[in-house]
């Protein structure tokens, strides 16, 4: 045997022998001071050592959350884990991981739930000492994007009220407003925590500003640098009321024609001046929208059998390249919902480089949004507006559509990479105040279509469809 690795196992041997023989009768308990954080499904460990060292194995060591000595999450005794007394909610999640030969009794928790979260309690005894020590685990959980709202302010005098609400935090997060300077804005700002019957946090804030058309505010929720949402908002006073749509509509057959109608009607590449019975149809240059760019992530739950969500939320995808027994694309929304001022996001719709290559090419796909009153039941109805939904899509036999019954084909005269078929990055921009959803090539920056939404309702989800037979995803940049 090696001489070095001789040395060291006769010195582990030899301390292991000494604490032993120095077993004390009376010892205390280190443990972590402050919160421990975690986030949901990991792994986390709760640190408990003696002090001073010695081999734990003839101790009793228990784990129990605060009030519960009687169903600990663990107990060890008579040299073993025991089955019984133990809280059935931790039943195979739960270990010792740091060495009881070595004095450290750390607790081990898989697949952390909301619930788990609290006060644990370390308690190590003998025949003729005990001693115990609290460590704290919080659960992570990062929320919804923020809504942000206008509305006019009390008693006038040319200010609005803007408010910003999120759902779903854990622990209590930080609201920041901000100017498009990115000065922090302090002054006459209300911030309210609300924790929900599940533990998690709604926040909110409120304040008055000016009305601008081109000064926006952001507003953003954070656990931590890295870990926050926001969204902007230009705050202006809302338009009262809907309107019936009368737009210029570029015809398949090249033709213009005009109609008056309460159905969704597309703007397209068309200027249309306001009128009394017109909506302004101007779309912004993508510049401009890029700065209301939001993260978007999707539904882990896409209610279909062909579809799958990646672990990150950020790609859909098919399962199978065989022919589905449906007549419509699945989709998928997002976990959010948008109910008011502007939001943008992109998705990449085609792999490029080896990707593509390894893949195949993509097929077909549907992007855009979903009313709160689509029929989203079954996950396989027609994406049409009849159905609350409205989106730009794609078919390798057919071209750039968007949705209605029929379809109407788009021919990309803004955007050359259209009219090419190789479109590889969407952007999406959904002005909720106005009801009004635009499309854009992300890659030239060019606008490509824009359509208004005239529905009595005014939340609406981002929605994802990979299509049929084609399993290349669909990924949330």
């Amino acid at each position: 045997m090696h001489s070095g690795v001789w040395l060291r196992l006769m010195t582990l041997t030899a301390l292991t022998v000494l604490m032993a023989a120095q077993r004390p009768e009376v010892f205390t308990l280190m443990v972590h001071h402050g919160l421990i954080l975690t986030a949901l499904n990991s792994s986390v460990s709760l640190a408990c050592e003696l002090s001073p060292l010695f081999n734990a194995e003839p101790l009793e060591v228990r784990w129990y959350r605060s009030g519960d000595f009687d169903k600990p999450a663990l107990l060890y005794k008579d040299h073993k884990i025991q089955e019984a007394p133990v809280d059935p909610r931790y039943k195979g999640r739960v270990s010792l991981t740091g060495g009881l030969e070595r004095g450290n009794v750390s607790l081990t928790l898989e697949r952390v739930t909301l619930a788990d979260g609290g006060e644990y309690v370390c308690r190590v005894s003998n025949a003729q000492w005990y001693e115990k020590a609290s460590v704290f685990l919080t659960v992570k959980v990062l929320g919804g994007t923020p809504v942000v709202s206008v509305a006019e302010a009390r008693g006038g005098g040319g200010r609005v009220n803007v408010t910003c609400s999120s759902e779903g935090w854990s622990p209590y997060p930080t609201l920041t407003w901000r100017n498009k300077e990115g000065t922090e804005i302090r002054n006459g700002r209300e911030v309210l925590n609300t924790p929900d019957p599940q533990g998690l946090v709604r926040i909110s804030s409120w304040m008055l500003s000016s009305p601008s058309d081109t000064d926006w505010l952001s507003c953003t929720v954070s656990l931590s640098e890295e870990e926050k949402k926001e969204s902007r908002i230009l705050p202006r006073a809302p338009t009262e009321g809907f309107v019936r749509v009368s737009t210029l509509k570029k015809m398949a057959n090249g033709n213009d024609k005009t109609e008056s109608t309460e159905r969704p009607e597309e703007c397209g590449t068309q200027t249309a001046k306001e009128t009394t019975t017109q909506r302004e149809c101007v779309p912004k240059e993508w510049g401009e929208v890029k700065r209301f760019k939001v993260d978007i992530t999707l539904d882990p739950k896409p209610g279909h059998p062909y579809l799958q969500v990646s672990p990150n939320r950020k790609k859909v995808y098919s399962t199978t390249s065989k022919e589905p027994n449906v007549s419509t694309a699945p989709h998928v929304l997002s976990e959010d919902k948008f109910s008011f001022g502007q939001i943008y996001w992109e998705v990449v719709v085609r792999n490029g480089g080896i990707f593509n290559s390894f893949l195949g090419e993509k097929q077909s796909w549907y992007v855009g949004v979903a009313t709160d009153t689509a029929t989203l039941t079954t996950g396989v109805v027609p994406l049409t507006p009849q159905n609350g939904f409205w989106v730009f899509t794609f078919k390798k036999e057919k071209g750039y559509c968007v949705s209605d019954d029929p379809q109407m084909p788009v021919s990309g005269n803004e955007s050359p990479s259209v009219s090419a078929d190789i479109l590889t990055t969407l952007g999406v921009f959904l002005d909720c105040d106005r009801q009004m959803l635009s499309f854009y090539d992300a890659e030239s920056k060019v606008h490509i279509y824009s359509l208004f939404i005239v529905v009595s309702s005014n939340t609406f989800f981002a929605v994802f469809s990979p299509g049929l037979r084609d399993t290349c995803p669909l990924t949330v940049k």
